[in-house]
């Protein structure tokens, strides 16, 4: 969600590689974003817009910065409105702050530092820990203890990069169950604590993730330093690893956008995670298989059961992973568990997992960051080689994240990938059907997605898509199901979307669709080219559109389907004038509850 840089370096002007991070998270999501520095005369000073980044680096064009010293940030709500006043940093009594998650007993904290007559500006949670380090400075502490006393005291999820304007040589930062890194330039000249890789993709060398409940204080002597202590205040060791994040990775390599990049990737990747597909769990011996996941990783994960359940012959159950964890669930003994996240670090999929492994069961991770908290703390990890992702609506993780899954149940050599790619392919290359079909449909107030089988995942996934990226209403339901209840929705203004390949269901779904035209509905067709012959006169209907993909079975056919919904979604948000590739009120990784 939220994103963080920081630097401490023996460069005297740091805001421009501060403003080149932020942007590189800005797919994270934010609605806000600022800095705070320390001058050369030991003065700190905070600049803050609401938008874009742009906002902020206009601001700062307007002043001379030198610096070696700086934190930065972009803001996605949780504690009070989009304002000025509430984005990060967050200073009290020289002490300035960025801060990732939620402090759960900021109310308490906030009543002890008002009797000690400390004044708050904002709505937020995070200007109490700034407070709080303030505090503990008032009370004899230097920078790095009052730091530390501050951590013990907060409850909730965070990750903090603090710094003082009297200490102007030390970057303290501080981790608990949302991301962090420490970065290493080349030259070694700069240290970076960043929210993630990607910030640092054109900064840092060489990186460390930090584990949980850990402490980092950067300083710089002679030549730069960095200690990391453990959550029991503890000096510790973490692992150096090289930083594999490119700036290719995060460009845009000739695409209009990192969306349209990523869909067009899904052809490509499929190849990827064939490839370095290497599992040795036998599932043919288990009783049962648990996925858990939120969002588009759970609609993976429904996809999943179908195939899973029909060709290895083993129950599944799919839940979400912010109900499972507040349940009391059953969790049988010769089950696995699956987790499934693009970051790795969804937290209430991560703390659903942490309580299953409590209670000492075996737990698989699907992820597409190999470094990330739900990664380490697997028993297993399938990593799903689909590349940086930096559009918010998932497209190509949620076509490996199913593809894994169907890996795990069908014998690698007599899968089919060469077809399979020339499937994805054959939809990418009928783009411009869609675009049309999508400036046709721009305007309608609503949207249906039905499918049946298999398919009513995919129609989960495709009302999803579109209403994150158009701002309109969508619901994805089995196609059987809805004449009880659904069908009331229908008349002119509503587009259906009938995922309806050749297959078992065909005849069903067709039938489904002749309902809601007799209550002047308006159908797009998904198919497959052996429908043609079976339509009965639909595809001449003024209120029908057809998409043909070409002929294959399951579990095939669903791979076609899910580029298709995806680019329909794209060129409709598209048609509407919006951003992609940062739709409105969203955020990449949630990482707060």
């Amino acid at each position: 969600m939220c994103g963080i840089v920081s630097i401490l370096s023996f460069e005297d002007d740091i805001s421009k590689k501060l403003i080149g991070a932020l942007e590189r998270l800005e797919y994270r999501g934010y609605d806000s974003a600022g800095l705070a520095f320390i001058d050369k005369n030991s003065n700190l000073q905070r600049i803050r817009s609401v938008g874009k980044i742009e906002e902020l680096r206009r601001r700062i064009n307007k002043i001379t910065i030198k610096s070696n010293i700086g934190i930065a940030h972009t803001r996605w709500a949780t504690h009070g409105k989009v304002t000025e006043g509430n984005a990060h940093p967050h200073v009290s009594n020289g002490v300035a702050i960025v801060h990732n998650g939620i402090i759960e007993n900021y109310q308490e904290l906030k009543k002890k530092l008002l009797k000690e007559n400390f004044e708050f500006e904002s709505e937020t949670d995070t200007e109490v820990i700034a407070a709080l380090i303030a505090f503990h400075i008032k009370n004899g502490n230097n920078f790095e203890q009052a730091f530390k006393n501050t951590i013990l005291e907060l409850k909730g999820t965070f990750a903090i990069v603090a710094i003082y304007e009297k200490e102007t040589n030390i970057l303290l930062g501080a981790k608990k169950g949302s991301p962090m890194a420490i970065g290493f330039s080349e030259d070694e000249r700069s240290y970076y604590i960043a929210s993630d890789a990607i910030a640092l993709s054109s900064l840092a060398k060489n990186i460390i993730y930090l584990e949980e409940g850990d402490i980092v204080k950067i300083e710089k002597q002679d030549k730069l330093n960095y200690t990391i202590f453990n959550s029991s205040i503890h000096m510790t060791k973490r692992n150096i690893i090289p930083n594999n994040v490119s700036l290719s990775d995060v460009s845009k390599n000739g695409y209009e956008t990192f969306m349209l990049k990523e869909i067009f990737e899904e052809a490509t990747i499929v190849r990827n995670i064939y490839n370095n597909f290497d599992y040795d769990i036998n599932i043919s011996d288990l009783d049962s298989i648990s996925i858990i996941a939120c969002g588009t990783s759970y609609y993976a994960g429904l996809l999943a059961k179908y195939w899973i359940e029909d060709i290895a012959q083993i129950h599944v159950d799919v839940e979400i992973a912010s109900e499972f964890r507040y349940r009391n669930p059953v969790i049988f003994s010769n089950t696995l568990y699956i987790f499934i996240s693009q970051s790795g670090e969804t937290i209430d999929t991560l703390c659903a997992m942490r309580m299953v492994k409590e209670l000492g069961r075996k737990t698989l991770a699907l992820v597409n960051v190999e470094t990330s908290s739900i990664a380490r703390e697997a028993d297993y990890m399938i990593k799903l080689f689909a590349g940086v992702e930096i559009g918010v609506a998932s497209t190509k993780a949620f076509v490996v994240q199913a593809l894994s899954l169907l890996l795990l149940c069908v014998k690698k050599q007599d899968f089919k990938i060469d077809f399979l790619e020339d499937l994805i392919n054959s939809v990418l290359n009928n783009k411009y059907q869609l675009s049309h079909i999508a400036e046709k449909i721009k305007d309608s107030r609503s949207f249906f997605y039905i499918g049946r089988g298999i398919n009513y995942p995919i129609a989960l996934e495709g009302a999803l898509k579109i209403k994150e990226l158009s701002y309109v209403s969508a619901e994805g339901y089995p196609a059987g199901e809805i004449k009880h209840g659904p069908i009331a929705i229908i008349d002119e203004n509503v587009y259906t979307i009938a995922l309806a390949p050749f297959d078992k269901y065909f005849e069903k779904t067709i039938s489904n669709t002749q309902e809601i035209l007799a209550r002047n509905g308006k159908i797009i067709l998904i198919t497959t080219e052996k429908a043609r012959d079976h339509l009965h006169g639909l595809e001449s209907s003024k209120n029908v559109y057809c998409v043909f993909i070409p002929d294959s079975d399951e579990p095939y056919t669903s791979f076609p389907l899910i580029t298709v919904i995806h680019l329909l979604a794209y060129y409709t948000s598209k048609s509407k004038g919006y951003d992609v590739d940062k739709p409105r009120n969203l955020a990449k990784s949630v990482t707060v509850e």
